[in-house]
């Protein structure tokens, strides 16, 4: 797997709570249906709300899905992939649950 971001892993703590998370392209993971569903919808409520005046009804699944590409991350513990979005003043990362994606193995595709 090639690494989206500067770092293969990061360990992150919130009081005793500890989450080991690791890099993970976009080119090796599939989303579910629903997974990519959840992402759309996300994508759509977070441009609607920095971008009100903007039509989103035409916007493409694949054009919703780039929003939550800048940073990808495997949580460990929970299986969970997060998807992140990375604007200039903040960043939103959204939990997939591990039901709804996976990681290709060589010479997967998505469809």
């Amino acid at each position: 797997m090639n690494a989206s971001t500067a770092f293969d892993s990061v360990r992150m703590r919130h009081g005793r709570d500890e989450r080991l998370l690791h890099a993970i392209d976009m080119q090796d993971v599939a989303l579910t249906p629903v997974g990519a569903l959840m992402v759309s919808k996300a994508a759509k409520a977070v441009m609607a709300r920095r971008l009100p005046s903007l039509n989103l009804d035409g916007l493409s699944l694949h054009n919703t899905l780039a929003l939550f590409l800048d940073q990808l991350f495997w949580e460990e513990g929970s299986g969970r992939l997060l998807m992140c979005a990375d604007l200039p003043d903040v960043c939103y990362c959204l939990p997939i649950p591990a039901e709804h994606w996976k990681v290709l193995t060589t010479g997967q595709t998505t469809q």
